[in-house]
């Protein structure tokens, strides 16, 4: 599977008292992993969105298990890649790795949403991925995201 890694610098509002990571800050990166990986498959956010049928990625559940403190001027690695494909879901899987070494890891669920029907255009309706999506988050490979 594609994979796709963004480095996190962790800087004192990132903290708690301590000086470790605030644990939402992960969810935070988790959301920012979902979307970087979207785009080294060639799904930037803001080509689907100007589409017409694509809104966007809801989480629909997520998770995280934290191995070891991540600490105030650590430099962690998020890894992000999709674990399995639904037909119309994916469980993505988030790793964070300080020199290598995993010391939190998430997993979201995010079903790929649709435009609503013409009676109720706030509503989201969950469509299948497309064939081209999965293909390309399927393919092998690394890309490094960090800007």
């Amino acid at each position: 599977m594609l994979k796709s890694v963004l480095r996190i610098r962790i800087e004192w509002s990132h903290c708690d008292p301590a000086r470790i990571i605030f644990n939402p800050n992960y969810y935070i990166w988790m959301d920012h992993g979902a979307h970087a990986l979207m785009e080294a498959a060639g799904f930037p956010f803001l080509k689907l969105v100007a589409g017409p049928n694509f809104r966007g990625l809801p989480l629909v559940a997520s998770n995280a298990e934290f191995f070891s403190p991540a600490r105030l001027g650590d430099r962690l690695d998020l890894w992000s890649e999709v674990e399995r494909f639904g037909t119309k879901s994916m469980t993505m899987v988030h790793e964070f790795r300080r020199d290598g070494i995993v010391v939190a890891r998430g997993r979201e669920v995010r079903v790929w949403a649709g435009a609503a029907p013409a009676d109720d255009p706030e509503k989201l309706v969950a469509i299948p991925i497309p064939d081209d999506v999965r293909e390309m988050l399927s393919r092998d490979g690394t890309v490094d995201m960090t800007a």
